[in-house]
């Protein structure tokens, strides 16, 4: 197949879910023989100096980077539009004078098949296409997200107002473009749910987990923690709005109890770009925020316990997935472990208020030997379910399929002349 993937993000360096995904998605595909011409937008500037590895993955690279001016005018645009900001953040007429182009030359005429990465891509995927197939990767349902958001209480005013603004518009633009595409993707069952509840057909959705990537760790992260302490630890991109609230949330509510009852034990935040509204509890003592590390395992396998105290989430949450992995015992909200099936729930401890949560921390790290049993049985269902050759496998028949349809529509319309 010749494949045009159209993304709002560099997928490289691999480190966060939309990153990870599309990173092992190209990989996959490249190794089956595929052609791929990949179109990324981007907010980091820095991104644009990070394309060399992804070439080797793809046939032809274009890269955009969105300035701040270009963000604060595509939101007005979005209001004046009645667009869902999400959508309209990303709007770029020179990403859709390239993609006229494009559909002119012959690599645009050789497509068999457009693969648009996340809703504020849709747009892009269907301008100027000469009635190639789109298959839409949503991931997460922003129906799901949004409304999660604008009723939330931990959330800064600005953002909930602009969740209430999107949820209102998503509820038809998210379905709209689903069922304008041959095929909706998404990560996790209950935002599969979210769509058909709004009407989309079952038979336009297919359900694509991410996988784990359990490669060995590298011997230069083995001692990240300078002496043998109880480690609690929270991974992820701590610069995402519901990583930084949950990391908070649990620093203020809950890792006074965990500290009193386990005298020594070491709070580790770890992930990258942290705002100052984090990095000020950072003492170098008892509470660690890291900002950026080359690779997350270290800091998870020192761990006596990984916890996820999100309240906002959405998909499928790979900082859960990868801790079962590793079998190291977890401790997460409701809402970062709506994406697992009961049994999957049933190997890690879940708890939604304060005292519950840290009870729960305390019991990990007071009765480590009995943690690990379930964390064990966790390991080995993660590996048993969570496969990105097979995730990589269902997204490629999902591509095949889209094509078929396509040329069987096209059959039906050239029998209708």
């Amino acid at each position: 197949m010749n494949i045009l993937v159209l993304t709002p993000l560099v997928p490289y360096p691999p480190h966060d879910g939309d990153k990870l995904r599309l990173h092992y998605f190209l990989k996959y595909l490249k190794s089956r023989g595929h052609k791929i011409d990949l179109f990324c937008m981007t907010r980091v500037k820095e991104d644009l100096g990070r394309m060399d590895p992804l070439r080797s993955l793809c046939r032809s690279v274009y890269v955009e980077h969105i300035s701040n001016s270009d963000l604060f005018f595509n939101l007005i645009g979005g209001l004046l539009m009645q667009s869902s900001l999400n959508v309209a953040s990303y709007f770029s007429p020179k990403l859709r004078e390239t993609l006229k182009t494009y559909w002119a030359s012959p690599s645009g005429q050789s497509v068999d098949v457009v693969l648009a990465h996340r809703l504020r891509m849709a747009p892009a995927a269907f301008l100027s296409n000469p009635g190639k197939p789109v298959v839409l990767d949503l991931t997460d349902s922003l129906i799901f997200y949004s409304r999660q958001l604008k009723n939330h209480p931990g959330a800064p005013l600005l953002r909930r107002l602009a969740a209430k603004w999107d949820h209102w518009i998503l509820k038809k633009e998210e379905v709209g473009w689903s069922q304008m595409a041959a095929q909706a993707v998404l990560i996790a069952r209950p935002d599969a749910d979210v769509l058909m509840s709004r009407g989309l057909p079952i038979d336009k959705i297919t359900v694509i987990p991410n996988g784990v990537d359990l490669r060995p760790v590298s011997q230069k992260g083995k001692s990240v923690y300078q002496d043998k302490r109880k480690i609690v630890c929270f991974v992820g991109n701590m610069g995402y709005a519901p990583n930084e609230e949950g990391a908070l949330w649990f620093i203020k509510n809950i890792w006074p109890r965990v500290k009193a009852a386990v005298p020594g034990v070491l709070f580790a935040a770890v992930g990258g770009n942290p705002r100052k509204v984090l990095r000020t509890y950072h003492n170098g003592d008892d509470l660690w925020v890291t900002g950026w590390v080359p690779e997350v395992e270290p800091y998870l396998l020192k761990a006596c316990v990984s916890i996820a105290p999100l309240r906002i989430a959405g998909g499928m949450q790979n900082k859960v997935a990868l801790s079962m992995g590793l079998g190291v015992p977890v401790v997460a909200t409701s809402a970062a472990t709506g994406w697992l099936p009961e049994k999957g729930k049933d190997l890690i401890r879940v708890a939604d208020q304060p005292n519950d949560f840290a009870d729960k921390v305390i019991e990990v790290l007071k009765k480590p030997n009995k943690a690990r049993v379930k964390a064990l049985k966790a390991k080995k269902f993660v590996k048993k379910n969570y496969q990105w050759g097979v995730s990589g496998r269902k997204l490629e028949e999902v591509l095949k399929q889209a094509i078929r349809c396509g040329l069987t529509k096209n059959i039906a319309a050239n029998l209708r002349k």
